[in-house]
């Protein structure tokens, strides 16, 4: 049940973290957007060529360099969030086996103690049954002098 609980979480996680991506897309479309208008405005300025063109150049740059730098920071948010989603994943694994463990070992130890108590009764009853045939043989013998008598 607890690893349920801890994959069901991932899942949240990883929807939110997919819903932040979608943000960042659009944050980022927005600055591509952004940077063609401006582009075109300068374009259409009544600027020199030789100026306009420095413009967009520089324009350009900032903006492939804004997008570099999202997509890295949106690489390294999911790689974290994709290494907690797998230890957490292993520690509830481990958590798992070791609580398998501790009660596959409760149960040979109760096995056991089962076993034990089950010879123990086998022998008693083997006792008895002894003096029961002890007793048994002494009654016969018993009754075979009372009737010689």
């Amino acid at each position: 049940m607890k690893l349920k609980n801890i994959i069901e979480e991932k899942r949240k996680q990883m929807e939110k973290a997919k819903k932040k991506e979608t943000a960042k897309n659009v944050a980022v479309g927005t600055a591509i957007g952004t940077a063609l208008g401006a582009a075109a405005g300068l374009l259409f300025a009544p600027k020199a060529g030789k100026e306009t063109r420095e413009e967009i150049t520089t324009k350009s740059k900032e903006v492939a360099e804004n997008v570099k730098v999202k997509v890295e920071e949106q690489l390294d948010t999911t790689k974290e969030q994709i290494d907690k989603v797998k230890t957490d994943v292993e520690k509830g694994w481990e958590d798992l086996k070791e609580k398998a463990k501790k009660d596959k070992e409760k149960a040979e130890k109760e096995l056991d103690e089962a076993v034990d108590k089950a010879e123990d009764v086998a022998d008693e009853l083997k006792k008895g049954v002894k003096d029961l045939k002890d007793v048994a043989e002494e009654t016969k013998k018993d009754v075979e002098k009372e009737i010689k008598k």
